[in-house]
């Protein structure tokens, strides 16, 4: 009997079958806090290698996890079978209809996308903070979102069409009118369950509200159940729980996804506040104002990146107890742009446009340079052999403020004293980084215990969601049901069980009865030499504050 290699390699070339002890120790982690060494490595170049690889998981019983930038948090892209690699190939890229619509492949990085984009005014609706790195295999299957694309222009609102790859080696394309009657008659089964699960949605009018109220915010926890709400048809439906899926069900071979209008003209403005909880009122008045990002940062945040070159000064000077908003005004004419920030100003007497609020580009974009390197800047700071957390939550906005009030308290009895508070506080979604060592027993413990404790805070207290943005991984995997109730979290094992009934594909994430998941498999960094121990393994490169005036700033 054939080898696992022995049989890969009778399909694959050797070269593209990589299970040298060097290249599993380079990709047994992600950009996220845990490790998984996978038994080889593939990249294959077509839909006919994909069918293979799904064949040989099968054959052989063994999970299967494909992995484009690798820039995922929660542990989503990482494996202990076969990790497929799609970072090499896969990156065809055709503008559409005048620039309205791009066809991607996975391995497409999303601001690649946008570069193409450019000329025609136009953009992809997700605008993740790692667009640089993170590919569109990823920003659709964890369903990112960003400073800007809110809940109505994320990857589940702008698709068009989807082509994808089944467990059982099917091949289908939402954009082919015969492949909704094909995919109903050669999946007789999976269209019967997911028929019934939208029926059951609709027959219980509390769970139905339930999904319709849940989406209104940013929310990665679990499979897209609105795709029940908004499709009827099964092909549409499974399409649409693909996005977000995160490569549990099925491998998405290409996207065409409807662009958004990048805006010629921009207004963006630091505006401080003596502390978080008064930052957090303004946030609606600015919303209503038309701000098309909100960006909140904490005291703890703006030290971080105080002392670099070219900040501005009266950051190091702020109270202990400030905090900013990084606000940014989007129009297609000057005209308009001005009317925005003249409204908003009216608002709030604080609000100087010729103080605040900033026309030029290098200089907006070392504002928002500033913002994104927050996550890096910590880790580079961190103190040696421990690793950096980006968690990801959501809060209604009218609640903002006591929620992070209350997740500053979990901070302190937890001795977290270096967290830091940043996110798009338009759509109530903040990210807190911790530095964690997982070295010893006492220090999971102590996060198990805090992140049960953040659990309740956000589900039980403020009816929250766990994953905003990042998707569910395998650190919120085991509390899905806590936030979605025991009906919904039965709808989902339902739709995993008739896809991937032996549960191969991308195992562990999303779907996990262990409880204790979370706190399994961590990422261990040892202390090393000082030139590579600032290395957080984030998937983008510690930033850099020697502003390049050349650079533009892409939403």
């Amino acid at each position: 009997m054939k080898t696992l290699i022995e049989a890969l390699e009778s399909k694959i070339p050797i070269e593209r079958v990589k299970h040298r002890l060097i290249d599993i120790a380079a990709y047994a982690s992600d950009a996220g806090f845990y490790t998984l060494k996978p038994k080889v490595v593939i990249q294959p170049i077509n839909e006919e290698e994909i069918q293979f690889l799904f064949k040989i998981s099968q054959e052989f019983t063994i999970p299967i996890t494909f992995r484009t930038g690798g820039t995922s948090l929660s542990g989503q892209s990482i494996t202990d079978g076969i990790l497929v690699d799609l970072s090499q190939n896969w990156r065809k890229l055709t503008i559409e209809e005048n620039g309205n619509s791009i066809r991607v492949q996975p391995g497409v990085i999303g601001a690649t996308a946008n570069i193409h984009l450019k000329k025609y005014q136009r953009k992809i609706g997700p605008d993740p903070s790692s667009i640089a790195s993170a590919m569109m295999g990823g920003i659709i299957s964890n369903n990112s979102s960003g400073m800007c694309c809110g809940v109505a222009l994320n990857s589940f609102h702008t698709l068009k069409y989807m082509r994808f790859v089944l467990p059982n080696q099917q091949v289908f394309n939402t954009e082919n009118q015969n492949d909704y009657e094909r995919f109903v008659v050669d999946n007789e089964d999976v269209a019967s369950v997911l028929t019934q699960i939208r029926k059951q949605i609709f027959e219980n009018p509390a769970l139905l509200e339930k999904i319709r109220n849940k989406y209104k915010t940013k929310n990665t926890v679990g499979y897209s159940l609105n795709a029940f709400v908004d499709f009827e048809h099964p092909l549409d439906i499974f399409a649409h729980l693909l996005i977000g899926g995160e490569g549990t069900l099925a491998f998405i071979s290409e996207a065409v996804m409807n662009t958004v209008p990048e805006y010629a003209f921009k207004a963006t403005g630091l505006l401080y506040f003596d502390d978080i909880y008064a930052a957090c009122k303004e946030i609606k008045s600015l919303s209503e104002a038309g701000a098309a990002m909100i960006e909140l940062m904490d005291r703890a945040s703006l030290r971080s990146v105080e002392n670099i070159k070219g900040i501005p000064s009266e950051i190091k000077y702020l109270p202990t107890n400030a905090s900013a908003l990084l606000v940014e005004f989007q129009a297609d004419t000057k005209e308009v742009l001005e009317k925005l920030i003249y409204n908003a100003s009216q608002l709030n007497a604080n609000f100087d446009i010729a103080k605040n609020f900033t026309f030029e580009p290098k200089e907006q974009a070392f504002l928002w340079k500033i913002r994104k390197g927050m996550f890096p800047a910590v880790g580079a700071v961190r103190a040696s052999g421990t690793t950096v957390i980006l968690e990801d939550v959501a809060f209604p906005v009218e609640k903002l403020g006591d929620a992070i009030l209350d997740l500053q308290q979990l901070f302190t009895k937890y001795k977290y004293e270096n967290a830091i508070i940043f996110g798009h506080a338009k759509d109530g979604n903040i990210h807190f980084v911790v530095t964690q060592s997982f070295n010893d027993s006492s220090e999971v413990a102590r996060y198990e215990h805090f992140m049960q404790e953040v659990v309740d805070l956000v589900v039980k207290k403020y009816d929250g969601a766990l994953k905003a943005e990042h998707g569910t991984g395998r650190n919120m995997a085991p509390f899905v049901e806590t936030e979605w109730g025991a009906e919904a979290y039965q709808i989902m094992r339902q739709i995993k069980a008739i896809i991937d009934p032996h549960d191969l594909l991308n195992k562990g994430v999303i779907i996990n009865a262990d409880e204790k998941a979370h706190i399994k498999n961590l990422k261990k960094l040892p202390s090393v030499e000082s030139e590579v121990d600032k290395c957080i393994e984030c998937g983008m490169p510690k930033p850099r504050f020697d502003f390049d005036p050349t650079q533009t700033h892409t939403s």
